[in-house]
Parts: structure tokens; C-alpha cells; sequence
């Protein structure tokens, strides 16, 4: 199989070329985070293993050694975001599914638009704002977020159309690549998943001494299989995101429960909890009968 160089590599010798013409052309400056788009075809999920397991790649055959190493984190149709210190939500976009990558600098910590997702004859450059969510630090599932110049690991992420149609898919930098493994292209090929919230249900009161549960009912209408996540945030008397990523084969309903009981105290008048996913959100409210705040409460 013929290599395909890198834009970096093709930029390079294309410097060459021009540089005998008058006058002088400053460098494209892009800053940290913003996304710059495929100068091919750049349409705007199904999701893969565990993200803790790193795929074995296949890089270009050189006789120098990488200046940084990539390994695929994970393939998802959503992600996670912080939109408070104590709550979460749901970033989706419709047809696109995000790939997240964890870059590891050796000699070299370039910007992450230099990095690449290689689909055939199509590219996607790295960014560091997937989706519309407003600053890597608020996607805080992954680590810590990779930072053109410094010498250590971050996460870069790529979206691409969901499902990708391509024969060969390879993460690129300069004059190497990174072959995705099968696991993850055949995620990346699979139709989406199709979900919707069948049901939320929480009692509406619950005795002081006196656990209780939540529970949603999610179904995927979908060709492809996929993972329905949520969070379950709770904003009263604690405030706690509880989430959870729900696999949802196609054509089939999965249910998840959340059960509070440290929360139902006799300090405790009312328990409020708000649903956030991809599809659909729900408030709720619990009270607790018998239950005081504490300045209500009467010594």
C-alpha cells in the first residue's frame, strides 16, 4: 500500500516551490482549540470497548522514530460535559459521531489542527471544542486536555460523519500514521443508533426514613446498537451528577434505576432531581414528608 503523506509533509514541499516568488507569506497561525476545517469533503454513533483499552495501531514504515505516538481513546455518537461544578449534561450532533484521541508528545507537541483523522481521500483535523461545547476543560471524562508545547499527554478529538463511509481510516501527523484497529472502524462504519425516552418516573413523596428509586426506560428505533447516555443531576438538599451510559442493542429497551437513600434524612423537606441526555430532558421533584431544612428545623 502506497503512504500518503501527511499536509504537514505536503505543505512543507510546497513551501519549496513557492519560495521564489517576491514578497513575504507569514504562517498560518491557528489558535489552541479552534477547529479547522477539511479542505475535501467534511459531512457533518455507534460506540466501541472500553475507553481504558488502547488499540494496537500500524504506523508508516520509516527509518526515523515518531516525535509523538497516538492512541485512540474511544468512538462515540456522545459525550459528557461539566455545565457546573456539580452537574452534567449530553453533547450530541446529528449526524456525527467524535473520535477522541490521546496524544502523546516524545520530541515534539505540535498544535492539535496539525493532527489528523485520514478517511480514504478525506481528512479531519483535531480540535480541542467538539460539538458546541464551549472549552476542552469542560469535558473532563478523558483527562486532562493536550496543550500545543508542553511535553505531556492530552486528548484531541475528531468529528466525523456518522456512519463513515471509508475503506481505510488512520490517525496522521507529518509522515506517519496510525492505522485504526478493526474494533474501531467497524464502530465507526455502523449506522447510528435512533433513541428516545420512553419514561421517567420518580414517587412524588417519600416518608424521611425512606430510600427511593428513579427510573428511565430508554429505546433504540435504530439500525446500529449504541450508548444512551445521561445524567441524573441532583440539586437539592446535595448537589451530585449522577450519570450513567446505557447500551441499547437496535430495536430493543434497556431501563436504568437510581436509588437515593443518604439524601431522605429528617433535614430533608424535598429531594430535586433534573434528567439530562442526548434526547430529552426531565425534571422531577421529591417530597419528604416529615422532613425539615435547617432553618426550619425547631430545637
Amino acid at each position: 500500500m502506497t503512504r500518503r503523506r501527511s499536509r504537514r509533509a505536503l505543505l512543507r514541499a510546497g513551501a519549496v516551490a513557492v519560495a521564489g516568488l517576491a514578497g513575504c507569506v507569514g504562517s498560518l497561525d491557528i489558535p489552541d482549540g479552534v477547529r479547522r476545517q477539511s479542505e475535501t469533503t467534511h459531512r457533518s454513533p455507534t460506540e466501541t470497548s472500553d475507553p481504558s483499552e488502547t488499540p494496537s495501531t500500524t504506523r508508516s514504515a520509516t527509518t526515523r522514530d515518531p516525535t509523538v505516538e497516538l492512541d485512540t481513546i474511544d468512538v462515540r455518537s456522545s459525550f459528557f460535559y461539566l455545565t457546573t461544578p456539580d452537574s452534567l449534561d449530553v453533547e450530541v450532533v446529528e449526524a456525527t459521531q467524535f473520535v477522541f484521541v490521546r496524544v502523546r508528545p516524545r520530541t515534539d507537541a505540535p498544535r492539535p489542527s496539525d493532527f489528523a483523522l485520514a478517511a480514504d481521500d478525506r481528512y479531519f483535523w483535531g480540535t480541542l471544542a467538539p460539538g458546541k461545547v464551549g472549552g476542552p476543560h469542560r469535558l473532563s471524562e478523558f483527562g486532562p486536555v493536550y496543550r500545543a508545547g508542553k511535553r505531556r499527554s492530552g486528548w484531541v478529538a475528531f468529528e466525523v460523519p456518522n456512519p463513515l463511509d471509508a475503506d481505510e481510516v488512520a490517525l496522521t501527523y507529518d509522515d506517519w500514521r496510525w492505522s485504526l484497529d478493526e474494533d474501531r472502524l467497524a464502530a465507526l462504519r455502523a449506522p447510528p443508533p435512533d433513541f428516545e425516552l420512553v419514561s421517567f418516573e420518580a414517587p412524588e413523596e417519600v416518608a424521611h426514613d425512606e430510600s427511593f428509586d428513579v427510573t428511565a426506560v430508554v429505546e433504540n428505533a435504530g439500525e446500529g446498537d449504541g450508548v444512551f447516555r445521561v445524567s441524573l443531576n441532583q440539586a437539592g438538599p446535595a448537589y451530585a451528577p449522577h450519570r450513567a451510559a446505557i447500551e441499547v442493542p437496535a430495536g430493543e429497551r434497556r431501563e436504568r434505576t437510581w436509588t437515593f437513600g443518604e439524601s431522605v434524612s429528617r433535614e430533608t423537606e424535598r429531594v430535586n432531581l433534573r434528567l439530562e441526555s442526548a434526547v430529552a430532558d426531565r425534571d422531577t421533584s421529591v417530597e419528604v414528608l416529615g422532613g425539615t431544612t435547617p432553618d426550619s428545623a425547631v430545637n
